[in-house]
């Protein structure tokens, strides 16, 4: 009895371990809770289209090194082997890393696995100096050899850094030996109206043209020739229209000068970050809380919005829809960084949140991801930067002073592959994709859309009919149903004019039949309403196919 019991309570701890460590599995498949948003923007549960795959600390890079005598990166024995306050980091052309380790006045190098390659801390060449206290009191004037609290950082295709030295208000290019080229300082230039420079973000087109962003100036990013001349600024934001703007504009018309001197001046919310895609668009985002007006814009080379230009630009809502309360935490998002994936893809930071948001190259919302420390433990306390790579999205945390990497899961590869096709009109070739998607998300209102687009090439009008109503899309059920409409009356035309011509002739056959009193008055009243009925009916069908109207949402197709 005894051996028995003992097998009874060996089987019971086998059990429990075996669902602990079930539950911690699936912890670590979905460690946050993932949502989308249907017709009514409202938040709804949604499956996960990434997943947290790994955690990048100093530790992982091998940062001990800088301190080891014995290593080949060895700085000095004092060197911090972690991050602090890390504000960018780039993966450049050649899949290196260069993470801008701000609190430490550095920026750190990897490999795409991230395992040390170098460490900048001292450049030359600088036109700059500063005063230095040496060690018996006295001062001597010297030229500026290091980094005052970087922000950011962008390599182009031949390696050259360009370090947003926000501590020092600068920008410097340089090659891989810390040998400056260029420093793009404060310009020299009426239109620069602000008296300092303290820069946090920079980036560089295919002409060698430097774009820059400073807090203090709202006219859009500063932008320099390859040459280092000031050209001006690039695609400035709109004032962002409230009450206040409003009311101020219609004062200033009545009021004295003195007056108007009192007002608040009415100006736009200067960039957070900003990135460029391989056709030479800059996409920026602006972080400031509550900002709807140009939170998210793509400038072509002129600076003009291109978003703002297409048919449903001013629909499209960047971030979560409106402050939202999800498991318990209210959000008010503040975009703080952009970076472009493959073909096209958009994923954007929400600093607030921790979220990532991520549309396709029309600006559809495919995915929210990612969380804040307070709603998950392995969540973000200071996101800063987001970088993508293939089907992995990184982002550096600054306070947790670690890089996390999402990589895609299987529902994510349906989308994206399903979503690629239907960007380029392939709706046939990706309906097995996207029927497979909602099987798996029955929320996911891209995908009714992209089912019934190709059941509307396939001619099933009425089927695509069903989808474009469930998906809440007018203008494709619209098409739908104008085709359903012609297909209804061609295929019919000839079986409805029979029926009508067989009851009139019926009707006229049983009223001279009647007369000549062959049908007494009692049948004769039934079947004059039988066949009235009939031909109502009829007539019935066809205005109902001919002016049918939509419908609400339907639950299950």
């Amino acid at each position: 009895m005894k051996h028995i019991n003992i097998k009874k309570v060996l089987c019971i701890v086998l059990a429990v371990m075996l669902t602990m460590a079930m539950a911690v599995s699936a912890f670590a498949d979905d460690p946050y809770t993932s949502y989308n948003y249907n017709a009514w923007k409202e938040a709804v549960p949604s499956q996960n289209g990434y997943q947290v795959t790994d955690t990048i600390t100093g530790a992982d890079i091998g940062l001990d090194q800088l301190s080891d005598p014995d290593s080949e990166f060895f700085i000095s024995e004092d060197e911090p082997s972690t991050l602090s306050d890390a504000k960018d980091f780039f993966l450049s052309e050649n899949l290196e890393w260069y993470i801008v380790d701000t609190g430490n006045n550095r920026i750190i190098k990897t490999d795409l696995e991230f395992n040390l390659i170098a460490c900048y801390k001292t450049f030359t060449g600088s036109s700059l100096t500063e005063e230095v206290t040496l060690e018996d009191g006295s001062t001597v004037t010297q030229e500026v050899t290091s980094l005052k609290s970087p922000y950011g950082i962008y390599v182009d295709e031949d390696d050259i850094m360009y370090i947003a030295d926000r501590g020092n208000q600068r920008v410097i290019k340089c090659g891989q030996d810390c040998e400056i080229i260029m420093e793009y300082t404060r310009p020299d230039s009426e239109l620069y109206d602000s008296v300092s420079f303290y820069c946090t973000k920079v980036l560089v087109d295919a002409a060698k043209n430097v774009y820059i962003i400073c807090p203090a100036v709202n006219s859009g990013a500063i932008m320099y020739s390859a040459s280092g001349s000031f050209l001006g600024y690039f695609g400035a934001n709109k004032v962002e229209v409230t009450a206040t703007v409003v009311i101020n504009k219609l004062w200033r018309r009545i009021a004295t000068e003195s007056q108007s001197a009192t007002l608040t001046k009415a100006t736009p919310v200067e960039y957070a970050n900003f990135d460029i895609d391989e056709q030479g668009f800059i996409y920026t985002v602006t972080e400031a809380a509550n900002t709807t007006t140009d939170a998210v814009k793509k400038l072509n080379p002129a600076g003009e919005n291109i978003i703002s230009r297409t048919e449903n630009g001013a629909e499209i809502v960047f971030g979560d829809q409106t402050s939202v309360t999800y498991s318990g935490t209210t959000y008010s998002t503040r975009l703080t960084d952009i970076a472009i994936g493959d073909n096209g893809i958009v994923n954007i930071l929400d600093y607030t949140s921790g979220r990532i948001f991520q549309y396709d190259r029309e600006f559809n919302l495919l995915f929210i991801f990612g969380c804040d420390q307070e709603d998950q433990n392995g969540g973000f306390d200071n996101p800063n930067a987001i970088e993508t790579y293939g089907d992995k999205v990184y982002v550096l945390d600054g306070r947790n002073n670690d890089i996390t990497v999402f990589s895609e899961t299987l529902f994510g590869s349906y989308v994206h592959e399903a979503n690629e096709m239907y960007n380029e009109g392939l709706y046939e070739d990706s309906l097995a994709l996207w029927q497979e998607i909602l099987k798996r998300d029955g929320n996911y209102n891209m995908a009714y859309v992209a089912i019934g687009r190709a059941l509307l090439n396939q001619d099933e009008y009425e089927e695509a009919m069903k989808y474009f109503k469930a998906g809440f899309d007018d203008e494709d059920y619209d098409k739908a149903f104008e085709y359903y409409r012609k297909d209804l009356m061609r295929n019919n035309f000839t079986l409805m004019i029979f029926v009508i011509g067989a009851l009139i002739v019926l009707y006229l056959v049983v009223s001279i039949l009647q007369k000549r009193g062959k049908i007494p008055d009692h049948l004769w009243k039934r079947l004059f309403r039988l066949i009235g009925n009939g031909i109502r009916k009829l007539v019935q069908l066809i205005v109902n196919a001919v002016t049918k109207k939509k419908g609400g949402a339907v639950n299950g197709i």
